[in-house]
Formats: C-alpha cells, structure tokens, sequence
C-alpha cells in the first residue's frame, strides 16, 4: 500500500523538478539575452510559460511541505532556514514578474537597434534577480539533501 509519506515526497520531487527545471531555463535563455540583444524578443515570448511552470512547481513544493509539517517534521535549524528561503522565492517571484519583467519589457530595443542605457540596467537587475531566486531554489535542494 503507498503511503501518505510517499505520496508527498513523489508531489515534492516532481514539484523540484518543475521548478528548479524552469528557473535553469529562465536564467540560461537570459544569460543569451545579455549578449544577443536580438533574443530578448524570444525570451519575452517564452518567459510567461515558463514562469508558470515555476509557479507549479513551488505550489508543489509547498504543499507537499506543508504536509510534511503536519505530519510532525521536526523544526531544525536547516529546516527552518530552507523555510526562510522558500518564502524569499515566493516573494521574489512576484517582484521579478509583476515589477522587473514589465519594465524589461518596455525597454526592448527594436531589432538591429542599439540597447539604451535604461535597457542594460534593467537587464542587469532582472540577471541579479533571476540568479539570486535560481541560486535559492539550487541551496535549499542541497539543504533538503542534507535534512
């Protein structure tokens, strides 16, 4: 018979899997961005499904955690650490999405145009941004190894 437990680690792997998954994606088809001002409109057509997908994978992620809580996990000081860093991706995320992005999005140099200075600021918060959420979603898979 399968188990409560197997049901929510499973949920939890495929929620990993989707999310750490996209964030990569995200952030490599940024980083060709940085140096192909010609791909950013290839990125803006992709960047919404592949947020969604992201999206999924952290309510996985958290549901399955919250199940874990229920059931008794313990607070360690690791455990609650990863809390806190979940939490910073879910409020990152928002802010790359509904604050950056639409301003990265405006800035867009037409193709065969020079970037403005506006432009490459913007890139370089929105590059910030997505590597600290990716590198988050990378440590707490480490800290989850270690729990």
């Amino acid at each position: 018979m399968i188990s409560f437990w197997f049901i929510l680690t499973l949920t939890h792997l495929i929620g990993l899997a989707l999310g750490i998954g996209a964030a990569t994606v995200k952030l490599t088809l940024l980083i060709k961005c940085n140096s192909d001002y010609n791909f950013v409109h290839i990125y803006i057509k992709v960047t919404k499904p592949i947020t969604r997908i992201i999206i999924l994978g952290l309510i996985l992620l958290t549901i399955s955690g919250l199940g874990w809580i229920l059931l008794g996990t313990s607070f360690t000081s690791l455990f609650i650490i990863k809390l806190v860093f979940v939490f910073a991706i879910w409020v990152l995320g928002p802010v790359i999405d509904n604050a950056v992005e639409p301003k990265y999005e405006k800035l867009v140099p037409a193709p065969g145009e020079k970037a403005s200075s506006e432009f490459v600021k913007i890139q370089k918060k929105l590059l910030i941004l997505e590597t600290i959420a990716t590198l988050l979603f990378y440590t707490i898979t480490i800290m989850g190894v270690l729990l």
